[in-house]
């Protein structure tokens, strides 16, 4: 059987890596000249840093000893990992897909296969090629398709204007620089516009919360509190009732008198506590806990020492130097940057897969109720994505060849995606039916649970619920147990 996959980011080379090895003929489309998706050279904004430890950034198959690493050497990884599989050799380079469309239509939902139309990424006048597959897999990515307010006053404004993507070496030189946004992003480039621009001020609308690289006064690791089953009981009750354990049945109280000490723990160790009151996050933990990415370096010290200013308020406008903040203030700007996020949409699919809200429905954030031989990975976000997006791959693999140990019927996926939003909802609000956030170990649990599989991987219950679980390598072999020839 055929497989097309369209990304060649982390999930993508996972994706056709785990195809690979129960047979299927892969071709993988990607944009970017090299594999790596926004790692890839031109992918991202110039100075993006991996926000993983040591061992959380990594396939199970191939281990790395990546720290907080920059780009290249992530990149560099992701295309080792996708060497050492024989994926490299399965993927078209500089080639963009404008269409992903059911074979016999859209009333077929892709129970004949589907046809990929690609053309070069570089050249829209371009013949278009069409491919037929019997299976695809989109692994496009979340961080492509920017997101960029529409406001007011834009042509009178004289500067530059910006999403985060599109940060180069070089921007900032020397101008006075207004990065928009309260993000991971918008905080790693307000830090270093500090240190390279003639000016540097941060508006964002609230403080979000971000995870120290150490937690416990700065002492421990985030993996050794976050990662771990006892971390994560303390959140809010998963909604699958097959991955809820004992230990997650904790009593609210004591889950709120915890969080009331690792609210301020994190408060202590992000550098929070230096800051202005106005500059803290103002719900506690977990609260957006989703959310939050790991603490820039060097972000408190900016602002301690005053080369970076930072304004909690809307923008309203743009004026002739600037911008108006909500209240009438002025901030002037050469450079206005906004790192506001990205719009997870699929421009290519001829498939609507989002409701009324904009939320992905997709049953376990993987497949479409009702469409065949299509699946998502790197859809369902986790804390640690490669992990996340090696689990998506195999279960996805089983549902197209039908080894699934648990499955549901169409009408049992909507309900299920219809009870998963709701869940979201409430305990992680505005993560658009994408974001798990935190919730690495249930995710792995749940998928296990489908495969037959078992998700306690060690023998050792201190292990499994005291240290980092949400790590790759417990996850090896997982292709034996369900190969099976795809054409039969």
């Amino acid at each position: 059987m055929r497989a097309g996959v369209v990304g060649a980011g982390p999930a993508g080379i996972v994706a056709a890596k785990v195809l690979r090895e129960h047979g299927f003929d892969v071709t993988v489309f990607d944009k970017y000249r090299r594999v790596g998706g926004i790692w890839s050279p031109g992918g991202c904004y110039d100075g993006l840093a991996n926000q993983a430890a040591r061992h959380l950034f990594e396939f199970a198959d191939l281990p790395n000893r990546l720290h907080f690493a920059g780009a290249v050497d992530t990149q560099r990884y992701l295309e080792r990992y996708a060497e050492t599989f024989g994926v490299l050799e399965c993927v078209r380079p500089g080639t963009e897909v404008v269409a992903v469309r059911p074979v016999g239509g859209p009333g077929a939902v892709g129970a004949n296969g589907w046809t990929v139309d690609s053309r070069p990424a570089d050249d829209a006048s371009a013949p278009v090629r069409r491919d037929a597959f019997d299976h695809v897999v989109v692994a496009s990515g979340a961080h492509h398709h920017a997101r960029v307010p529409d406001l007011p006053g834009r042509d009178s404004f004289a500067g530059t204007v910006l999403h985060s993507n599109d940060v180069r070496s070089g921007t900032f030189a020397g101008r006075r620089v207004v990065v928009v946004g309260g993000g991971k992003s918008a905080l790693d480039l307000a830090t270093r516009a500090a240190h390279e621009a003639a000016s540097a001020t941060l508006v964002q609308r609230k403080v979000n919360w971000m995870i120290p690289e150490r937690f416990v006064l700065g002492t421990v690791g985030y993996k050794w509190i976050l990662f771990t089953r006892f971390g994560e009981a303390l959140l809010p009750r998963y909604h699958d009732p097959a991955c809820v354990r004992p230990i997650d049945r904790i009593d609210d109280r004591v889950k709120r008198a915890l969080w009331w000490l690792i609210t301020r723990d994190v408060l202590f160790s992000a550098g929070f506590y230096r800051l202005p009151k106005r500059l803290r996050p103002t719900r506690p933990l977990p609260f957006h806990l989703a959310h939050a990415g790991v603490m820039p370096r060097g972000y408190v010290r900016a602002l301690r020492r005053g080369l970076l200013k930072a304004e909690v308020s809307t923008v309203e406008a743009f004026t002739g130097d600037g911008l108006r903040l909500a209240g009438g203030r002025r901030v002037p700007a050469d450079v206005v940057v906004f790192a506001t996020g990205h719009d997870r949409v699929f421009p290519f699919l001829d498939l609507p897969v989002h409701d009324r809200a904009g939320r992905l429905r997709l049953y376990r954030g993987i497949v479409p109720p009702g469409v065949d031989r299509l699946g998502f990975v790197g859809f369902r976000q986790v804390f640690n994505n490669p992990l996340g997006s090696e689990l998506t791959a195999h279960w996805l693999v089983r549902h197209f060849l039908g080894t699934l140990r648990v499955t549901a019927d169409e009408p049992g996926m909507r309900r299920a995606v219809d009870a998963r939003l709701d869940w979201q909802e409430r305990a992680l609000p505005g993560t658009g039916g994408y974001d798990f956030g935190p919730y690495d170990l249930h995710c792995a649990d749940e998928l296990m649970h489908d495969m037959g599989l078992p998700s306690l991987r060690t023998g050792n219950p201190l292990t499994e619920y005291l240290l980092p679980g949400g790590v790759a390598h417990r996850y090896r072999d997982l292709s034996a147990p369900a190969t099976r020839d795809p054409a039969g």
